[in-house]
């Protein structure tokens, strides 16, 4: 919920002013202006109405199933893990791009949007989900375990292929094969946060939060 909000808070902001040059993962300004604050704050913007409608359809269903399957604090470690996952390996694969050509297009070339998260988390659970089961993207079924790939090809006809977003299913595919259990946090460790001493100890009473 905090994290939607914020999203649709940033897409009423882009009315008075665009955020994407303060706050997109853009090479240039991460790596060598040093503004890593771009990492984590980058998949909070939104300047399309059309993606907003499509985020919240999907971020709200899938979102929802997985918090209560791993509760809020997991899940909050997963979105931050995830985004900081695509937008770092942004950054490497745009530098080494930049030094093999010299092109500065890709130094310029901002990752940014919700989506550079929902498609990771969509992969991690399709990942997870049973081999024979099968999802609908509009009239054609497609094997879950494809469905990821589906919905990246269906965004790279509409408006071009984005390197950060097929990094995005790449980190989902690899975080739910368990290829990156070392960016997982400990039960004991969320459990800690949750405690009367710790950080996130304001937020366990509030309505909608998950243990």
């Amino acid at each position: 919920r905090y994290s939607f909000s914020t999203i649709v808070m940033s897409y009423f902001a882009s009315f008075f002013v665009d955020p994407s040059f303060a706050l997109s993962n853009i090479p240039y300004f991460t790596i060598f202006r040093f503004e890593l604050y771009r990492l984590i704050l980058s998949p909070l913007l939104c300047t399309s109405l059309l993606s907003l409608v499509f985020a919240y359809l999907s971020f709200v269903e899938n979102g929802k199933r997985l918090e209560y399957s791993m509760g809020s604090v997991q899940f909050l470690v997963l979105l931050v893990t995830v985004g900081l996952s695509v937008n770092v390996a942004f950054c490497i694969i745009s530098a080494a791009l930049y030094f093999a050509t010299g092109s500065q297009g890709y130094l310029i070339a901002g990752s940014e949007s919700i989506w550079i998260v929902l498609l990771g988390l969509i992969a991690i659970e399709c990942s997870k989900a049973p081999q024979d089961t099968v999802r609908k993207l509009f009239i054609f079924n497609v094997p879950v375990r494809y469905y990821p790939l589906a919905i990246l090809a269906l965004f790279s006809l509409l408006s071009g292929y984005k390197m950060s977003y097929g990094l995005s299913v790449a980190v989902g595919y690899a975080y739910g094969f368990d290829k990156l259990n070392f960016l997982k946090i400990r039960s004991s460790t969320t459990q800690r946060w949750e405690s009367a001493e710790g950080c996130l100890t304001n937020f366990t009473s509030r309505p909608g939060w998950i243990y």
